[in-house]
Formats: structure tokens, C-alpha cells, sequence
């Protein structure tokens, strides 16, 4: 697009078709495609302060907007059910995980019949609807897999994740094997299928909707050697000194105002200097040996930044692939994550160095902390660190030019907003639908026509429980959350309160706990929450998971 190109608001062309009809190719409406990676933390992409080089999701934020607040439900399926709904997870049969728990519809496990996907509403928009990755929202067995869910085309891995050994995946409807020419490292092949799956959609007509999920960077620590070896004593400083680093990185883009370092310190996390220094022990050891030295800690995140860098390549790949068919201008790309940085302690006891397909390990709950810089917890939890995302939003045509470049900081986004922001760059709409939508239609904060700072959101998850509505924030942690912390071994006390309050208006961090000072906003907040969780059909409570048999 040069620069007398006329910029309209966000709709797509196909609305204003007295304009477009000499061209074909513009009066088509967006093509659409949402990105979502897996276990990734807040600040990981060097455009949201990190040290990972991700060059291609940076010019994209470049050109687009930034999200300072967008939120995520803290856990892979959940999240997914959100995204492909418009609906909290529980109100699309997601309330947990894949596992049944109980006879409710809303810990079903996979998604609800009387629930529309994104793909079934943009079908009949005219779009050709294409899923590329991780699904985790349905099985084979139960037949809620993408091609039967409004996805015309759909390649997803079966079974456990393996990076260098995918054996089985589903496609088209069928399960089946790989052949020799079909493997190789699964980020790589998840970008081929993606852009295969690209060159079928524009040989046809219609706009097209890619849903592509990759596995990266969730365990097992998998990456090819040589982009491995780029990462290697990078890390040397350890997570105290680059937690520090990146606080300032973060100010200084304009996401999350500067603090001192050690006011952030969680103390619960081992200080760098606990470890012995490198080279202390021959080979590579286990956590749970208890002789991990700084260099088996600076290997791990090594293999966890290859993987982010490995997922950027292919993002690149995608759009050098719209810019050579001359339509990047006129897609729309939104990326996000599926839940904060991931404290599991998976692999423990292994000793088999990570990064080869020998291997299945992960990068543990002190590199966790560093991925979540500013904020606290993890993964499974609902304070910032858990649930906060970044949102990027590259749409060439469709963002004002004084918009590209932007950081949206004060309206606030969550993943239930996806379906109802494609629907409407789309030109479709929620409104005669059978049930309402929970999510909002965000394309007028992305040009920064319209602010929803003070709007309410809700999340449980696991027996954690959390509500947002405007600047206040009312957050509970599970009472028995200690054992994932045991099991991880990285030990924790227990919760003081059952409820904390926290302005993150003024206090993103959640270090000032004051709900003795507003009982008011406290109480009004716990009964908005309640209220929700009666409508949401919340049941997952101590009995449950204990009568399920689940384990934390």
C-alpha cells in the first residue's frame, strides 16, 4: 500500500463495493488469520521486552497495535474454547480440561453442539476455513475435531507431542500416519501446512480464515542444534539480573510502567546464585538430583528460546507468502497466547539432556518467572502472570496510519473477543444468534476509535477464581494450589486471604493487597463474580476434582 492509498475505517471492502467493483481482488473482504502460541509468558517476544530475536512478530507490531492488556483463561484448552466460541471456556463445554468431570455441560470436555465456532459463522460469510495446529478443544474418539466444527480443511498432531517424532495427525476428517517426506521438526511443518493450506484457499475466489495454533513453545524442550547453539550462555546472566533487564525493556516500549527490580523480587523463586556456576559436574542433571548448575538452567531456556525463534521464522514465512501473492495488505493477523510462562516441572528426573527427541523436559518454574516479568505466578493461575497475553494486530489496509505502531494501554482485551472481532471485520454480527456472545468487538479500540476500560471479565480455572471490571480486580487463589508447588519442586506457602483486591490500574504487579480498605468494591466485586459463576455453570470445587480422581 503506498502513500496515497485512502485509508477507511475498519470495514472490510466488500461493504463499500461502489468503490471496489472494478477489482475483484479488493472488493474481497479480509482474509483473516489468528495465530495463537502455546505456554509462552508476557514479555518473551523482544517486542514485548524479550530477549528472544522474533524479527517477523516484531514488524508486524511495528505496524500494528500492541495490546498492553489482553488477557487469556491460564490454561491451553480452555483458552482454545474461548477463542474458537466467543464464550467463557465453561460456557462452551471446556470448564476444565479434556477429562469429563461430573454430568454438566460445562465440564463435558470438549466443545458444546449448541455452541458456534468462529468457522461456522465466517462459512456462510463466504470464507474458505482452514485450521493448522494444535486443537485440544475434541477428540477423534468423540468426533469433535475441526472439519466437524465449521472448518473446511483442518491438520492438527495426534498424540503425544513429540517435535522431531510426529507420528500420527488428523487431516481432512481421517487420522493417519506420516510418511518420511510428510516428517520433520514440528514447528517447521506446522509453517509448510499452513502455507499449503494458504495456496489452496486463494485458488479460489473467497476471503479465507486460517486458525493456526502452533505447539511452540510448550514442552518438551525440542529445537534444532544450530538454533540452539545461537542461544547458548545468553542466559549466563540468569533470571534475576534479565528479569531486571527486561522491566526496563518493557517501560521503556511503553507497556508496563518501570519499578524497582527487587519490589517485583518473588521470594519463593531461588535466587540465580543458589545454583552452582558451570561446568561444576560433567553432563547434564536432573532437577530433582538436586545438581543442576547454571549451565544445565542456561541449556533449557537455550532450547526454549529456539523454539520461540524457530515459530517467528515460520510466521514470516506465512507473510512473505501473502506479500508475494499480493493480498498481506488486506489480511488481517491477530496474535496471542494461550496462557502465561509454565512453572510444570516436567522431566525432573530425567538426565538425558534436553533438546534431542530422547529427551522430554521443561524449562521449569524459575525460567517461568522470567518469561511472566512483571508479573506474578504462572501458568494454571490467575493473577497477571498467568493470564496476561500479548495481542498483536497487523491489518496494512484496515489500521489508520496514525494507529500503526501503537500501544493500546488503556482498554483491556480477552481471548473471548476473538470470534466477534473476525465476525465484524467480516461483516457479520452476533445479534440473531440464540445465546449472547460474552466477547467484544475490539476493531474500534484497534483504530482507537472507542475505549472499554470499563468493562467486567471473569476466569476460573482449577478452583482459582478472578474478576476484572474496570481498574479493580478481585483475585483467589485455590486453597490447596500448594501441592502443583510441591509437585514442581519448587515449594510455596499457602494463601493468607481467599479473596485480594488490587487496583491494576495503578498497580499491574498486584503488590498492594486492599481489600480491607474497599470492603465495599471487595463485596460488590465477590457478588459479580458469584453471579457469573451461578450463569457460567462454574462447579469445579475441592469435591470435584477430589470425587474425579484428578491429582494435582
Amino acid at each position: 500500500m503506498n502513500s496515497k492509498t485512502l485509508l477507511l475505517p475498519l470495514l472490510p471492502c466488500s461493504l463499500t463495493a461502489a468503490s471496489c467493483q472494478n477489482n475483484p481482488r479488493e472488493a474481497q473482504k479480509p482474509n483473516i488469520i489468528v495465530i495463537l502460541s502455546d505456554d509462552m509468558g508476557f514479555s518473551d517476544l523482544s517486542c514485548y521486552g524479550g530477549e528472544i530475536r522474533t524479527p517477523n512478530m516484531d514488524a508486524l507490531a511495528e505496524q500494528g497495535v500492541r495490546f498492553s492488556q489482553f488477557y487469556n483463561c491460564a490454561r491451553s484448552c480452555p483458552s482454545r474454547a474461548s477463542l474458537l466460541t466467543g464464550m467463557y471456556p465453561h460456557q462452551a463445554g471446556v470448564g476444565y480440561m479434556t477429562e469429563k468431570l461430573g454430568n454438566t455441560p460445562s465440564y463435558q470436555g470438549f466443545l458444546r453442539d449448541d455452541r458456534k465456532t468462529i468457522a461456522e459463522m465466517l462459512q456462510p460469510l463466504g470464507y474458505t476455513t482452514l485450521h493448522v495446529g494444535k486443537w485440544h478443544v475434541g477428540t477423534p474418539v468423540n468426533g469433535v475435531m475441526p472439519c466437524n466444527r465449521g472448518f473446511e480443511r483442518g491438520w492438527s498432531p495426534v498424540g503425544k507431542v513429540n517435535y522431531w517424532n510426529t507420528e500420527k495427525v488428523y487431516e481432512d476428517g481421517e487420522v493417519r500416519g506420516l510418511n518420511e517426506n510428510e516428517k520433520g521438526y514440528l514447528t517447521d511443518v506446522t509453517g509448510d501446512k499452513a502455507i499449503e493450506y494458504i495456496e489452496y484457499a486463494t485458488g479460489k475466489d473467497n476471503p479465507f480464515f486460517l486458525y493456526l495454533a502452533f505447539n511452540a513453545a510448550h514442552w518438551p524442550l525440542h529445537a534444532k542444534p544450530a538454533d540452539i547453539e545461537k542461544y547458548r550462555g545468553k542466559f549466563m546472566k540468569g533470571w534475576d539480573r534479565l528479569r531486571e533487564e527486561r522491566i526496563h525493556r518493557i517501560d521503556s516500549i511503553g507497556l508496563v510502567p518501570a519499578i524497582e527490580a527487587e519490589l517485583l523480587r518473588d521470594e519463593e523463586v531461588p535466587a540465580w546464585t543458589d545454583f552452582p556456576e558451570a561446568d561444576t559436574y560433567a553432563g547434564y542433571h536432573s532437577l530433582i538430583s538436586g545438581k543442576h548448575d547454571q549451565d544445565d538452567w542456561d541449556l533449557k531456556m537455550s532450547i526454549y528460546a529456539a523454539q520461540v525463534e524457530s515459530m517467528d521464522y515460520q510466521i514470516g514465512r506465512i507473510v512473505e507468502t501473502l506479500k508475494k501473492k499480493g493480498i498481506f495488505d488486506n489480511t488481517i493477523i491477530l496474535y496471542m497466547q494461550d496462557n502465561g510462562g509454565c512453572a510444570e516441572a516436567t522431566g525432573k528426573e530425567e538426565e538425558t539432556a534436553p533438546g534431542g527427541a530422547d529427551s522430554y523436559n521443561a524449562y521449569s518454574l524459575p525460567w517461568a518467572y522470567l518469561s511472566n516479568t512483571p508479573f506474578r505466578m504462572f501458568k494454571h493461575f490467575l493473577h497477571e502472570g498467568g493470564i496476561s497475553t500479548p495481542l498483536i494486530a497487523s491489518w496494512p489496509e484496515g489500521i489508520p496510519a496514525e494507529r500503526k505502531g501503537a500501544i493500546e494501554k488503556e482498554s483491556f482485551g480477552h481471548i473471548v473477543d476473538i470470534l466477534p472481532t473476525c465476525l465484524s471485520a467480516a461483516g457479520g454480527n452476533t445479534e440473531n444468534m440464540s445465546y449472547a456472545v460474552e466477547g467484544q468487538n475490539l476493531l474500534e479500540v484497534i483504530n482507537g476509535k472507542k475505549e472499554n476500560s470499563d468493562r467486567t471479565i471473569y476466569w476460573e480455572h482449577e478452583g482459582n477464581r478472578a474478576v476484572r471490571k474496570g481498574e479493580w480486580k478481585l483475585v483467589s487463589r485455590y486453597s490447596d494450589d500448594v501441592l502443583f508447588f510441591e509437585k514442581w519442586e519448587f515449594p510455596r506457602a499457602p494463601r493468607t486471604l481467599e479473596w485480594e483486591l488490587y487496583n491494576v490500574k495503578t498497580d499491574r504487579w498486584e503488590l498492594k493487597e486492599c481489600s480491607s480498605a474497599n470492603p465495599e468494591t471487595t463485596e460488590s466485586l465477590k457478588q459479580l463474580y458469584l453471579d457469573w459463576e451461578a450463569k457460567a455453570g462454574v462447579l469445579l470445587r475441592r469435591e470435584i476434582i477430589t470425587g474425579s480422581g484428578l491429582k494435582f
